[in-house]
């Protein structure tokens, strides 16, 4: 079911610049500072092509999108960029630290051919908004190019393509080897063994395939592949639009670390510590831990430990009550009577399910103001920041979760279920930078 194919990929010449200085994260976890960080970094950073400013001084151009078509053809004929000279397939290995733990996990780079996700071959787990997807449409039609990797997952249960990938790995050449800020080690490994690329073709050609991070690029891919073929009134199927630059991931990789996103709260005006829990106990035995002193860590700890030690556990810290709260859910038969029947065991038995259907789903009843997730909700990946946002004032409380799992994800993706927002958060990020997909051969 994975159509997977080599590409002359477009790689940074490490003969002329430092890829520490020019590779960056996705375009997504770029905000304007690290944007202008990037900028600032070295002139070929990768930032000008996937995330350009909307003006920018340095060129006469003032479309970015055109601007990061100009910028790759120019640096392509400076030899800052150079192309593979055969057809070939990469290997993406990534060595990280996460919670004091050293982690480490390869991933296989290829032009995969697209998939409608009513076909069942590539399946999403997540919601998209269409302003995002303008964006990547906007520059992938002037530069013709993925310039970003998407990541995703496939089930690996035979072994057969991590049979492959050794062999393949054996034989293959570094094509880079760089530490990025966080001294992260990024390895791209260059396979042009055709015999190791047709064993890869092969073990990978019955495998499902899940969205981790990139739907966005992926249904902009689908849109492009729409629009050139209506373009061309006949299309062959072989062309290189109909294809799109993934990196594959197995999916029980002991190096896959999927971190949680935490919610915090605003609006609620009537707040008290008897309203929540009058609100809340119906479902959960909460108990408390004083927060007099925001500034003790230990009792962040604390809350932890309960979150991962307990099952249906969520954590909150509110500033306004001098507390810290622990909810623990009293029984799952609760989850039948108050999550629609329309849903899945498996997607009701989701931490972030709960968290949102019975505590801050309730929370209209708790603000005199209309209570929407858009005007009273936001999501963040730092703990650290959170607990500074809400002692700050900036929000009331924030919650803490368990992060879902691997399982979790494919058992409800499986289904047909798209999983609740900001569920997931695959850490680190595949870099971008190492190796672009030119869609002009």
């Amino acid at each position: 079911m994975a159509d997977i194919h080599p590409f002359k990929g477009l790689r940074y010449n490490t003969q002329k610049v430092k890829l520490e200085e020019v590779i960056t994260e996705p375009y997504d976890r770029i905000p304007p500072p690290l944007q202008e960080e990037y900028y600032r970094r070295n002139p070929h950073n990768v930032v000008r092509i996937i995330l350009g400013k909307d003006d920018d001084p340095e060129h006469p151009e003032t479309d970015k999108y055109k601007r990061a078509n100009v910028y790759l053809e120019q640096w392509e004929k400076e030899g800052i960029l150079i192309r593979e000279d055969q057809e070939a397939l990469y290997l993406y290995e990534q060595e990280y630290q996460v919670r004091n733990e050293q982690k480490k996990r390869i991933g296989l780079i290829s032009r995969v051919g697209l998939e409608e996700f009513s076909s069942g071959k590539v399946l999403p787990h997540e919601k998209t908004f269409p302003k995002y997807k303008v964006d990547r449409l906007n520059l992938l039609k002037a530069t013709n190019t993925n310039t970003g990797q998407i990541f995703l997952l496939y089930n690996d249960d035979d072994d057969s393509v991590s049979q492959a990938i050794k062999g393949a790995l054996a034989k293959a050449e570094r094509g880079a080897d760089v530490r990025d800020e966080d001294n992260f080690r990024h390895v791209l490994w260059i396979i042009k063994d055709k015999d190791d690329v047709r064993k890869i073709q092969e073990a990978m050609a019955d495998k499902v395939l899940i969205i981790a991070d990139g739907h966005h690029r992926y249904e902009t891919s689908l849109n492009f592949q729409k629009m050139k073929a209506e373009e061309l009134g006949e299309v062959k199927g072989d062309e290189s639009f109909n294809t799109i630059m993934m990196t594959l991931f197995r999916l029980d990789d002991p190096g896959l670390v999927i971190l949680p996103t935490y919610r915090l709260v605003k609006g609620l005006d009537k707040l008290t510590a008897q309203s929540l829990e009058e609100l809340l106990s119906p479902y959960f035995e909460i108990s408390e831990i004083d927060w007099s002193d925001t500034s003790d860590s230990a009792v962040i700890d604390r809350v932890q430990e309960k979150i991962l030690g307990g099952t249906h556990t969520f954590g909150a810290f509110i500033p306004q009550l001098h507390k810290a709260l622990v909810f623990r859910l009293k029984s799952e038969d609760i989850l039948d009577r108050e999550i629609s029947d329309e849903r899945s065991k498996e997607w009701k038995y989701l931490d972030v399910a709960i968290l949102h259907s019975l505590i801050i789903d309730k929370f209209e009843a708790l603000s005199s103001e209309s209570f929407s997730l858009e005007n009273n909700l936001s999501y963040i990946r730092s703990l650290e920041q959170g607990i500074e946002k809400v002692i700050e004032g900036e929000f009331q409380m924030i919650f803490l979760l368990k992060p879902v799992s691997l399982l979790q994800i494919r058992e409800v993706v499986e289904n047909g279920e798209l999983m609740p927002q900001k569920s997931t958060d695959f850490f680190p990020k595949l870099k971008s930078g190492l190796v672009m997909n030119p869609l002009d051969e």
